[in-house]
């Protein structure tokens, strides 16, 4: 058990900058909030009018959405929009007519620029196939040039470290060359040919699709999504690929994910893969749509769901404690009714202090996708008209309740004060410290020991949490 410290006392905060102590006295609220309730600080007014089916969050904290809605608070704005922290619409992200269709997946590079897919063959008027970048105010960039881009649906976007872009989904060609489900771009949207899946995906039964991505620091790509091969080899569901686009053999999920698919994926800091969807066994085991997978692709029998949700989960995010955030269409986790939304201990048991006020009713339907943000509070998507009889129309967002309380024992972690905050290279602590900073899924990214200066130039601008060793917890903005 790590000994919990308070590094400020009440005189150092007197001497706090204005903007500092206003910060410590928001998360001294945020932590007191019922975890996975309404944020009634986030207000979207009359919301989005129809489905939204992703969500990301940008560093500066503003939020982009997309689906298949035509308005949003009574705006025009087709199937993608940004909002403000406060949830208003912000009209300084203008897209015009934006795609046809609806779009299914976004990516954020860390340059600002916006990467979508979907289902649509023009974006405000220009031809792009199943996938497009924007610039940061909306528009279209021109700079990014994929040909006729994919023959068909655009369901998954990562960008890696090096600016190459991953595109999974159901297609059989990108620009004109045989893709099956998985293709690799260079940063200016040409085809990178040095990735090469060979057959690609194959399936038995319904369309192949490639739905999530998790990327490793050695450059391999594990895959998910709905496919029974992958160039020749049989994998169900799971696979994972070295950095040319070559299966991976070492990674060995047995028969996988069956009777149905998995819709998402996240990489947890020691590896392993915690995967949910609408499958219900993985390499034989009984695993209801929702399980965690060993760095070989093994099952984690140590991860215990029980019963697990009781029906589909379509969206994941993992807190930088090792909690689990799901989304999706269930009445019950383990035979215990939550609707909708969840969270669960790193062990895989239920947490039952995240969700719905007691007797209230929760959603009236479901999330299609959820997004983290830095502080803990969690965005979600779906379809739906309330939460907990609050309305909000397909777009709210949700306390984190103590999401920065890494409890390691009786004692709960306090929080570390660090600035300035934002920054663009130096993060100062009151007090030499050690520990590691993760982004906002909680990954590690750095490392520091005894230190009261940190270099955090390195890293790619975003939102990052600082973590010291004896359990205090601060987020931050890199710039």
């Amino acid at each position: 058990m790590h000994r919990t410290t308070r590094l400020a006392n009440d005189a150092t905060m007197k001497l706090l900058p204005a903007a500092l102590l206003s910060a410590a006295l928001l998360f001294h609220l945020s932590v007191n909030a019922q975890p996975g309730t309404v944020d009634p600080t986030f207000d979207p007014g009359a919301g989005p009018n129809n489905r939204v089916l992703v969500t990301a969050v940008q560093a500066d904290g503003k939020v982009l959405i997309a689906g298949d809605f035509t308005q949003v608070a009574g705006t025009p704005r087709n199937r993608i929009a940004r909002l403000n922290a406060d949830g208003s619409l912000d009209a300084t992200f203008d897209p015009g007519s934006g795609p046809q269709f609806a779009v299914f997946a976004i990516a954020v590079q860390a340059d600002g620029r916006i990467l979508v897919g979907g289902h649509f063959n023009t974006f405000n008027g220009t031809s792009s196939g199943m996938i497009a970048r924007l610039n940061a105010d909306g528009s279209l960039d021109s700079g990014f040039t994929p040909g006729s881009g994919a023959d068909w649906l655009v369901l998954s976007i990562a960008v890696q470290p090096d600016g190459r872009i991953l595109v999974g989904g159901n297609f059989d060609s990108f620009n004109g060359l045989p893709r099956s489900g998985i293709t690799r771009l260079n940063a200016d949207g040409s085809q990178d040919l040095s990735f090469n899946p060979g057959t690609g995906l194959a399936t038995t039964g319904a369309a192949k699709t490639v739905n999530a991505f998790a990327l490793q620091p050695d450059g391999r790509i594990v895959i998910a999504g709905q496919f029974s091969s992958y160039n020749g080899t049989a994998r169900s569901c799971i696979a994972r690929l070295n950095a040319d686009g070559s299966l991976d053999a070492s990674f060995n999920p047995g028969t996988g994910a069956t009777n149905g698919d998995i819709d998402d994926m996240v990489r947890q800091p020691d590896g392993k893969l915690v995967i949910a969807g609408n499958f219900t066994n993985y390499n034989g085991t009984s695993t209801p749509r929702f399980a965690r997978v060993n760095p070989d692709g093994s099952l984690d029998t140590g991860f215990s769901t029980g019963t697990g949700p009781d029906s589909f989960v379509l969206a994941l995010a993992l807190q930088a404690d090792g909690r689990i955030l799901l989304g999706g269409f269930f009445d019950s986790y383990n035979d215990v009714v939550v609707r909708d939304v969840a969270r669960v201990n790193p062990d895989g048991t239920l947490d039952e202090t995240y969700g719905s006020i007691p007797g209230a009713f929760g959603l009236d339907n479901g999330i299609y996708d959820i997004a983290l943000q830095a502080d803990g509070k969690l965005i979600i998507g779906g379809l739906y008209s309330q939460f907990d009889e609050t309305l909000r129309n397909n777009i709210a967002r949700l306390e984190s309740g103590g999401f920065l309380d890494v409890s390691e024992g009786p004692n709960p972690a306090r929080q570390l004060l660090a600035w300035p905050n934002p920054t663009t290279s130096l993060l100062m602590l009151p007090v030499a410290a050690s520990g590691t900073i993760v982004d906002a899924r909680g990954r590690e990214v750095q490392a520091f020991t005894r230190s009261t200066a940190l270099d955090v130039a390195v890293l790619a601008p975003g939102s990052y949490i600082l973590r010291t060793d004896d359990g205090q917890s601060v987020p931050f903005l890199r710039e």
